[in-house]
C-alpha cells in the first residue's frame, strides 16, 4: 500500500511541477573537459593515421544561437506568448463565438 501511496504522489508532484515552457527548452549536457593549446601545435597523439583529429579530440563550437523560433516550434510557442495575456485569451473566446448564430453580434435584419 504504501508503494501504492509513493507513485501516486510521485505523479501528483510531476503534475504540480509540470511547465510548458519545459517542453521547449533547450537543455545542452555538460561538456567533456578539454586542453586548451595556445600557439602550439596538436601532440601527435590527438590525430589519425590520416593525420585529421581524432573523435575524442573535436568539440562543439562556441557558436551561439540566440533564435527564438524553430519551424517546428514556432506555433506552438507563438500561441503560448500570446495566450499568457488575459486580454488574447477573451478576444479568441468572443472570436470563437461570433461562429455560432446564437451569439452574433452582427444582425443582417437591422
Amino acid at each position: 500500500m504504501a508503494r501504492h501511496r509513493s507513485g501516486v504522489a510521485a505523479l501528483y508532484n510531476k503534475v504540480v511541477n509540470f511547465n510548458v515552457e519545459s517542453l521547449f527548452a533547450r537543455h545542452p549536457g555538460p561538456g567533456v573537459p578539454r586542453t586548451v593549446f595556445f600557439n602550439q601545435n596538436l601532440p601527435d597523439g590527438y590525430f589519425d593515421p590520416k593525420g585529421k583529429p581524432k573523435k575524442e579530440h573535436v568539440y562543439p563550437t562556441n557558436q551561439v544561437i540566440s533564435s527564438k523560433y524553430t519551424i517546428i516550434t514556432f506555433l506552438p510557442r507563438n500561441l503560448l506568448e500570446q495566450f499568457r495575456r488575459i486580454a488574447n485569451i477573451f478576444f479568441a473566446f468572443i472570436a470563437i463565438l461570433q461562429f455560432f448564430p446564437e451569439f452574433s453580434t452582427i444582425s443582417p435584419g437591422l
